[in-house]
């Protein structure tokens, strides 16, 4: 017998993990989203599952699974992460990865390890969050040549990672069946 877990919040954190029909993880969508494909019948609660938000409607209170499976599968084809600023401050953990200090958006910066005017590109390697103290430091070397250590190496993060991360750990919880959370919200297998 399952249990049944009601999780209130506001609107804007009420996400809902949109599923493909093989119940394997497509993204993370809004609730006003999730209950068009809900109504729809595009989408429907996965078996076995009682974790929900509460929606106070005119009617009374509506019922919305944390968690829907779309009712045809649909084919996604593999996609590389996007390499952008948002994305290198996700992987980073908004983290500076020189100093470790934890960064608001006013305080970040993005840093090529190897100098774009010494011929560095625009690459998942090559760019980590830094802020503007470590960034000036390092100035137009390499971070060996600054006698600056890096946190971790830099990589390309899986697409999952990238379109999990930020997810409310009151939901994260709810979707345990499909998604494991490691240590924190950003460590996702």
């Amino acid at each position: 017998m399952s249990h049944k877990t009601s999780i209130c919040c506001e609107k804007e954190d009420r996400q809902v993990l949109l599923l493909n029909a093989s119940e394997e993880v497509i993204k993370i969508i809004d609730w006003y989203k999730a209950v068009t494909l809900l109504f729809s019948g595009k989408a429907e609660k996965p078996f076995n599952y009682e974790e929900y938000h509460e929606i106070r409607t005119s009617g009374g209170i509506y019922k919305l699974p944390t968690a829907i499976v779309l009712v045809e599968y649909v084919n996604i084809p593999y996609k590389n992460c996007h390499i952008n600023r948002r994305n290198i401050l996700r992987r980073d953990k908004f983290t500076c990865q020189y100093c470790e200090k934890v960064l608001s958006s006013s305080e970040y910066t993005i840093d090529h390890l190897i100098p774009r005017s010494r011929g560095g590109k625009n690459t998942w390697k090559n760019l980590v969050t830094s802020c503007r103290k470590c960034n000036t430091k390092k100035a137009n070397r390499t971070p060996k040549e600054a006698n600056m250590k890096l946190l971790k190496e830099p990589k390309e993060p899986t697409r999952d990672f990238i379109h999990i991360t930020g997810i409310n750990t009151n939901t994260n919880k709810a979707w345990s069946r499909w998604i494991e959370i490691k240590g924190d919200l950003n460590e996702i297998s």
